[in-house]
């Protein structure tokens, strides 16, 4: 099966859960590749992640499915301390990845609208 592309959400559950999460990140020694390597999972992986002081923060994942992210983070015990949604995100644009395609040729593909 394809993999496609989701931008997952999470939020805190607490400021307890908040400050576990930190402290927990905070006491991680993995490498970012090692990170990488810890967050691929057979049928999703996960290719980048935005973490501030905020009450939620963002991942950007290959998967199946929806579920099979959700599916790996409980694998990871994240889900004890985040509330996720996931939203399928057809159109993705990197500034470290330009070509000379159309800039919504993704989304043309993806999207249909009933007139």
């Amino acid at each position: 099966m394809s993999r496609k592309r989701y931008m997952a959400i999470h939020t805190f559950h607490s400021d307890k859960s908040k400050e576990a999460f930190q402290a927990m990140n905070a006491a991680d020694t993995k490498t970012e590749k090692e990170w990488a390597a810890a967050w691929t999972f057979e049928k999703c992986q996960c290719m980048a992640t935005w973490v501030g002081d905020d009450d939620f923060f963002f991942c950007h994942w290959l998967a199946e499915s929806d579920q099979d992210v959700h599916d790996a983070l409980t694998s990871m015990g994240l889900d004890e301390f985040v509330f996720t949604a996931c939203y399928e995100a057809p159109m993705h644009l990197d500034v470290n990845f330009l070509s000379d395609e159309t800039a919504t040729a993704e989304l043309e593909e993806k999207v249909s609208v009933d007139a």
